[in-house]
């Protein structure tokens, strides 16, 4: 079967923007310029836009033209975490495990805000450097009480859990939001060891279980100089 010919022109147009004949925010070609450039008719020209505008590779304004879109479309991107102290010797300090209620948190972990939980907040020390401050909680059900009073038990929160319940979070499906503040809030800053108002990255997470249940919510806040993000295709 032939391939229609609106669909030949999308791929040529596709073809020279894939390879730089028009940058992202450029005038692209009009109907016009497409019935000559191509001897095709107006509802031909039309479709072969209309294609490429669904896919996002055009945006065409009423009145100005059509143009090249300025976001990037068809990759599938990674965002690492990258870490800068891969030769320090590291070491988590758990300062608190308590269980409390708290209005705003309960709507992060979607319980109801009468509902205790788990707050469990530790520190990442690399070469006895504090770097990290990780304010986690976790709905009740999921921290045994009489682990409480041994919180040498939580240096890896989801080490334990998988010990006891059978649940791997490595493997779960997540959500996670980093940006920078400024200043940090003042215990995190202090405990971290920033002078000032120093900022820090600011990461919020969440974790889900099989059944889409939040099962944990974290608050992280890390030193600014041991923050990095690298992003590349795959």
């Amino acid at each position: 079967m032939a391939i229609p010919k609106y669909q030949q022109i999308k791929q040529s147009l596709l073809y020279e923007i894939k390879n730089g004949k028009f940058l992202p925010g450029d005038k692209f070609y009009s109907e016009a310029d497409l019935k000559s450039k191509f001897n095709v008719s107006s509802i031909t020209a039309v479709k072969a836009l209309q294609c490429l505008t669904n896919e996002g590779y055009l945006v065409r304004y009423q009145g100005k033209g059509t143009y090249v879109s300025k976001a990037k479309r068809g990759k599938i991107v990674k965002f690492s975490d990258r870490e800068k102290y891969q030769d320090g010797q590291e070491k988590t300090e758990i300062l608190s495990i308590q269980m409390i209620t708290d209005k705003k948190i309960a709507s992060e972990l979607n319980i109801s805000e009468k509902e205790p939980f788990y707050h469990i907040k530790r520190v990442r020390c690399v070469d006895d450097k504090p770097i990290l401050v990780q304010n986690s909680y976790i709905i009740r059900e999921f921290i045994r009480p009489e682990d409480v009073e041994h919180p040498e038990r939580f240096t890896s929160i989801y080490t334990k859990i998988r010990q006891d319940y059978g649940i791997d979070l490595f493997q779960a499906d997540s959500k996670e939001i980093t940006e920078i503040v400024y200043p940090t809030p003042q215990e995190e800053r202090e405990l971290l060891g920033l002078l000032g108002d120093a900022p820090s990255a600011f990461t919020k997470r969440y974790t889900y279980l099989f059944d889409g249940r939040t099962i944990e919510y974290i608050e992280m806040y890390k030193r600014w100089d041991y923050f990095s993000i690298e992003i590349e295709p795959i």
